[in-house]
């Protein structure tokens, strides 16, 4: 199971100004902006029913960034087919995911490799 920083019985305590206490948080989810998650949920379900869910996740990273980045330059140039703002910010997001899961794919084969040797 995964570790979720900030998320524990070991948190720090912070207390706010009417003096109520709770845990110190890593997270201001409270901060995002709710027209970008939709986008974000809009693009994914349409890949989803497109190719099938997940489909991204088999998705090399490089190639994320290369399509985060054409419909960056798309967007930056006028184009208005698509909602390439939209698909640039899912693909940056499927570019951090699957960016994070090859690093841990890497670092499980150094590890590997270590007992090996």
């Amino acid at each position: 199971m995964a570790d979720i920083k900030g998320v524990s019985p070991t948190a720090p305590i912070v207390t706010n100004e009417k003096g109520g206490k709770q845990s110190q948080t890593a997270y201001g989810f409270h901060l995002i902006d709710a027209d970008a998650i939709l986008s974000l949920a809009e693009v994914l379900q349409y890949g989803a029913s497109r190719y099938e869910r997940d489909n991204w996740r088999r998705i090399p990273a490089e190639e994320h960034f290369n399509h985060m980045m054409i419909h960056y330059y798309a967007w930056a140039k006028g184009d208005t087919t698509d909602d390439h703002l939209g698909h640039f910010f899912c693909r940056a997001m499927m570019l951090y995911a699957t960016g994070k899961a090859e690093e841990k794919e890497k670092q499980n084969e150094l590890n590997t490799l270590e007992k090996i040797i």
